[in-house]
């Protein structure tokens, strides 16, 4: 009797462990939280045609020059921003898909297609609301999926994109939209902005005319779709960084990029560029090493003072009265920048010795720095160059009063 009764204990010993394994078996094996709340997506969008009450679709930068190399770059992450705005972008839409890109027009991957935006119509109420409510978050959490995702190649074909986002669109009934994650740094292409000089509207307009030349974008791309840029500018820490300037001349060149892909500019909505900040990097999960990009580096911005906006009368070192409101609006912008340097370089004529030339030229260059230093700019070192060597930029027929205005010059340079 005893003997039985210490069989089935020990019976009970061995079943117990096995039980509790085939639980936990069973826990690993089964669904898990996000695929429960949002398995119903997935499974609403299959077989059923992409977009009938509209569709929108999110494409995210998979580049290095956003995501960073390695975990430690400290990639932009624009989950949170994606969450907050997501009821807005597919606002009046039963469709949403996402897919992320690289370096080339054929290196855009889906992660989400055609996937449901919203519940359908009748059921159990209360599961309608708990499939409403999850939306934001699992739309989130596929965004946060394409971050992850390695390129092919290394660089970025924002263009390339673009035209595959708008042939998928293009199947879609009712409202088409599409929202861009990218910092708008390509590098490949008719929009390279490797060797770009990120000021001014001449270089705008050249790129634009390229690129519809070379059909890479055409009037037909985005046919009625809205189209929203997210974060243009904002790039992975250890990235090279934009200056204000550079980020709303980025902003200006992609408004007409979208511009030029639309058949009538403005409809149905204008191309609008919203920018966000990471709320924080790209956790070291999410970001796995990637191939190197092309970098585009943002070159230093420099202003010349000549001309009708000389600081100094001829043979003075004295700053003139209306020399004050420019280094005003110069130390302004300067003063929101991180991580530069400002070089004052002071030039003069030919007509002066050549002692002379050395000490008036420092002179001009210190009373500069010591105006800038007064308005709040640091980082301020001031040299005298003398005589320049030729007038950079200028036309080769410049007058003698023009050739000398421009020798008796500051040049204001900010270094990054």
């Amino acid at each position: 009797m005893r003997r039985a009764h210490q069989a089935r204990t020990f019976g009970s010993a061995l079943l117990l462990p096995a039980i509790v394994a085939g639980l936990l078996s069973g826990c690993v094996s089964g669904p898990s939280r996000e695929e429960a709340a949002c398995g119903w997506m997935r499974k609403a969008g299959d077989g059923a045609s992409p977009g009938q009450q509209g569709h929108t679709v999110i494409l995210v930068d998979a580049s290095s020059s956003v995501r960073g190399t390695t975990p430690a770059s400290g990639g932009v992450d624009q989950t949170a921003a994606v969450k907050r705005q997501i009821p807005r972008w597919l606002e009046g839409v039963g469709t949403v898909s996402v897919a992320t890109f690289g370096g080339t027009a054929h290196d855009v991957r889906w992660t989400a297609s055609d996937w449901a935006a919203k519940p359908a119509d009748g059921g159990n109420g209360t599961n309608r609301q708990r499939h409403a409510a999850s939306v934001p978050g699992c739309v989130a959490g596929v965004v946060a999926e394409a971050q992850s995702t390695v390129p092919v190649r290394g660089g970025s074909d924002v263009l390339g994109a673009l035209r595959e986002a708008g042939t998928v669109l293009a199947g879609s009934k009712g409202i088409r939209r599409l929202v861009v994650l990218t910092d708008g740094l390509s590098t490949t292409g008719c929009a390279d902005l490797r060797d770009a000089g990120f000021e001014g509207n001449l270089e705008t307009d050249a790129i634009v005319q390229g690129c519809s030349a070379d059909k890479e974008v055409t009037s037909r791309t985005l046919a009625s779709v809205e189209t929203v840029f997210v974060g243009l500018g904002e790039t992975a820490t250890a990235e090279p960084q934009a200056s204000p300037a550079q980020a709303v001349w980025l902003d200006g060149l992609w408004r007409r990029l979208c511009a030029a892909a639309h058949p009538t500019p403005g409809e149905p909505a204008d191309c609008a560029v919203t920018q966000v900040a990471a709320d924080r990097p790209v956790s070291a999960k999410t970001s796995p090493r990637r191939p190197g990009d092309p970098a585009v580096e943002f070159p230093e911005r420099t202003w010349k003072q000549a001309g009708a906006r000389a600081l100094f009368d001829p043979d003075s070192p004295v700053l003139r009265s209306a020399a004050l409101p420019q280094l005003a609006r110069i130390a302004v912008q300067v003063r929101g920048l991180d991580g530069v340097r400002v070089r004052v370089l002071g030039y003069v004529d030919p007509r002066g010795g050549s002692a002379n030339n050395r000490t008036l030229s420092q002179a001009r260059a210190d009373a500069v720095k010591n105006e800038l230093e007064r308005l709040g700019v640091s980082g301020v070192t001031a040299v005298g160059k003398g005589v320049p060597v030729g007038c950079p930029g200028a036309a080769e027929d410049l007058g003698t009063e023009q050739k000398l205005q421009c020798d008796r010059r500051v040049d204001i340079v900010v270094v990054r």
